[in-house]
């Protein structure tokens, strides 16, 4: 009987030591921890400081919540404190899903290298801004990095157009009646359209720089959030800016600046591989092949 007992409490201890093993090892594995989760799709290179901005503020783009320990990954931020570390200064470092769990290595570094426009002009050349409306710009279609051609549109004065376009702006004149005082000649005017320049290198487009070749690739930085700094829904993107910064000698930087005070500019968005063509020029002469001149002039 002894003996008996002692089997008993011996298997009953056995028992009791695996349940307990059993508990341990479902109470281990139903730890729950602090988690935060993506509230909606974050695209690649968004910055996280806009994140953080937004859950401080109580938007959703970021979730708060718990989850069991073993179903947490690897670098899982689990604090407050680690949200701000990881997303501070960070971007995405590709596209996180809606509701997955945030992790550490999800997020990098920003890394700006920041470099003077001066150092991107070659020696001999200088920097240039000019600015056109959207129609004259090529409607915002020109990169940095581009190349353009420009246009002007000038009155002339006859006297200064060569022999072969002498005579296009006389107007048939009445002859003045008897004993009216002579009419006083004037100098004709003649609008003239041609290129002024070709092939002008597009260092910038308003203030974005012509990208270093050498340089390695960045990131861009989205605004997930729709709204502007001043609260205001952010503005559709409507294209690069009117406004370009063009690589010039300084020839060619006196002529852009006479052609802008005196005449009306309109620009061309040319191919990497563009060659100059020489051109004549417009005016009304030559405009219609000179057809509409001779039915209305009779030359």
């Amino acid at each position: 009987m002894l003996v008996a007992l002692i089997l008993a409490g011996l298997a009953a201890w056995a028992v009791w030591n695996y349940l307990q093993n059993v508990e341990n090892e479902i109470i281990e594995g139903q730890e729950i921890v602090e988690v935060y989760r993506a509230g909606e799709a974050i695209a690649e290179g968004t910055d996280g400081a806009i994140l953080l901005s937004d859950f401080n503020s109580g938007g959703e783009l970021i979730e708060q919540g718990e989850d069991q320990a073993e179903d947490v990954p690897d670098g899982a931020v689990t604090t407050a404190e680690q949200l701000n570390q990881v997303l501070s200064n960070r971007v995405a470092a590709g596209p996180i899903s809606a509701g997955s769990i945030l992790t550490e290595s999800q997020w990098t570094s920003i890394t700006v290298d920041i470099v003077p426009l001066a150092e991107e002009i070659p020696s001999g050349k200088q920097a240039m801004t000019v600015s056109v409306d959207n129609v004259k710009g090529v409607n915002g279609f020109v990169e940095p990095g581009d190349q353009v051609n420009m246009i002007i549109t000038i009155d002339l004065p006859e006297d200064l157009l060569p022999d072969e376009l002498s005579g296009i702006a006389e107007q048939p004149v009445a002859p003045p009646e008897e004993g009216a005082p002579p009419v006083e000649e004037t100098v004709g005017v003649v609008t003239y359209s041609r290129f002024v320049l070709q092939a002008l290198p597009v260092l910038a487009t308003g203030r974005d720089i012509r990208p270093d070749e050498q340089a390695p690739e960045t990131v861009e930085v989205d605004d997930p959030t729709g709204v502007g700094p001043d609260g205001q829904p952010a503005e559709a993107d409507t294209g690069n800016d009117t406004i370009f910064t063009l690589e010039v000698t300084p020839e060619q930087a006196e002529r852009i600046a006479y052609a802008f005070e005196n005449g009306s500019i309109w620009l061309t968005l040319v191919p990497g591989d563009f060659v100059e063509v020489e051109t004549t020029g417009v005016t009304i002469l030559n405009l219609f092949g000179g057809d509409l001149l001779d039915d209305i002039f009779g030359n």
